[in-house]
């Protein structure tokens, strides 16, 4: 007899399966709680394991079909490829190219790629399914609550989940490692607070304060000095740059999580995070000393093959350089990308990071002519957030290859499009135009698509 809980799931997963050929966007919601709730790292999911399916693999199939067979709930989107999404097609191409002139399609290096492309397709799923409001709402709601499962899950973790008290053990590949967990949940608390502050009724404000603190205590168990760190960035630019509309509300909300945060806290907590601060301290900690080894050997590393190593190559060449660290991952994303996609991968992808900052910014300034004009501003201040958030904390850990990265990433791009789309009247696109750059000008058209 299966567990409760595995039965649940089960029934869940393919009933959701089916809604996403009515309409797909249920199949974007079933892929992102299947990669948050792994269940082959549970002990519940056993069974569902010893079946030998691809729980992410079936859900994309199915909402692939959705766009044909629920093709009338599928969002029209002009132009067919924002500038954004032509970075991204760019950086898979640089990255397949790289392949070849790097250190060749090695096994890692063929992992990391399949890997990758798969988790672009997923994105420009996400980006035309979550180009309307609802859809985006559903998105967002859709991370709250696989945030919360998480959350909960961290929160019942048993013993053996912990390595030297660090919780290490919880939710899909990307965010099974301490870091992995911490880095993506760092970055979903601002969209919960955006959740949390769009919502117009108890029952999901309610939602997003109890996601919020089971988050904040995964946070806090995970005890990562860069997720630290990211939460620490995104909490002060969170407070510079609050709604004017909402400002001291959320100033307020922002001391209170705080509070709150810290009163969960434990000495073990802050001991590992005094070696942010204390000299000394920095100069013993040995994972403090080998990131700076690793990230000297990287510049080696650029300087003999400018044009990239590979994907995922990484690990396979650092001992040649280093032999200290023989294996060992960068543990810093931009770094990363610049020594597996050379310098001209590094280009597109900072340029795709500051596309997703002009993208939110875009959408505040057009905010007043959209439909819900504070809300379009506070999901642009969520996003914001976790973006500043989640590439801070990227830059202690590796993330270039992490799905939940490239959400974050794309979410603005989501955000602009339903904003658009809700300028109705084709009269005000010559004056969007007129206000619009460049970038601005390659995305508006004569004609907005009408919402679905």
């Amino acid at each position: 007899m299966w567990p409760l809980r595995s039965i649940a799931y089960f029934i869940f997963f393919w009933v959701t399966c089916a809604a996403s050929l009515i309409n797909p966007i249920w199949g974007v919601v079933n892929y992102i709680l299947v990669y948050q709730a792994n269940p082959t790292v549970t002990w519940w999911g056993k069974p569902i394991t010893d079946l030998g399916l691809r729980f992410s693999l079936i859900a994309v199939c199915f909402t692939m079909v959705g766009l044909f067979t629920g093709r009338k709930y599928v969002p029209e989107v002009r132009p067919v490829f924002s500038p954004w999404e032509l970075g991204a097609f760019l950086l898979v191409a640089i990255a397949a190219v790289t392949l070849f002139t790097g250190f060749g399609p090695t096994p890692a290096a063929l992992f990391e790629f399949e890997k990758f492309w798969k988790e672009m397709l997923f994105v420009m799923l996400l980006t035309r399914m979550a180009s309307t409001r609802t859809n985006l709402r559903i998105v967002v709601w859709t991370l709250v609550v696989g945030s919360l499962y998480l959350g909960y899950d961290a929160y019942t973790a048993p013993s053996d989940a912990f390595v030297l008290g660090r919780l290490d053990k919880i939710g899909g590949p990307d965010i099974s490692t301490t870091s992995g967990a911490a880095a993506h949940l760092v970055a979903m608390l601002p969209i919960i607070g955006a959740a949390f502050l769009c919502a117009r009724r108890w029952p999901g404000k309610l939602l997003a304060i109890v996601s919020g603190a089971f988050v904040v205590n995964a946070i806090i168990l995970c005890r990562t000095r860069s997720a630290f760190v990211g939460f620490l960035c995104g909490t002060v630019v969170a407070v510079l740059i609050a709604p004017r509309a909402r400002r001291f509300r959320i100033h307020f909300l922002l001391i209170i999580g705080a509070l709150s945060a810290y009163s969960l806290t434990d000495n073990l907590f802050w001991k590992r995070m005094s070696t942010l601060t204390d000299e000394r301290l920095v100069e013993s900690d040995r994972a403090t000393a080998v990131r700076k080894e690793i990230w000297e050997a990287s510049i080696q590393i650029l300087e003999d093959h400018p044009f990239g190593i590979g994907p995922g190559n990484f690990t396979q060449v650092i001992g040649d350089y280093d032999p200290r660290h023989y294996r060992r991952a960068c543990h810093n994303s931009v770094v990363g990308c610049f020594v597996e996609l050379g310098i001209q991968g590094g280009i597109v992808f900072l340029c795709i990071v500051l596309g997703s900052i002009y993208l939110l910014y875009r959408s505040v300034r057009l905010a007043d002519l959209s439909e819900d004009p504070l809300e379009s501003r506070l999901l642009a201040y969520g996003f914001f957030i976790s973006l500043v958030t989640y590439f801070v904390t990227a830059l202690g850990t590796q993330r270039f290859y992490c799905e939940s990265f490239w959400w974050v990433l794309c979410l603005p791009l989501c955000l602009y499009r339903s904003v658009t789309r809700e300028i109705a009247s084709p009269a005000i696109v010559p004056e969007l135009s007129q206000q619009a750059g460049a970038f601005e000008e390659f995305i508006l058209v004569d004609r907005l698509a009408p919402s679905h």
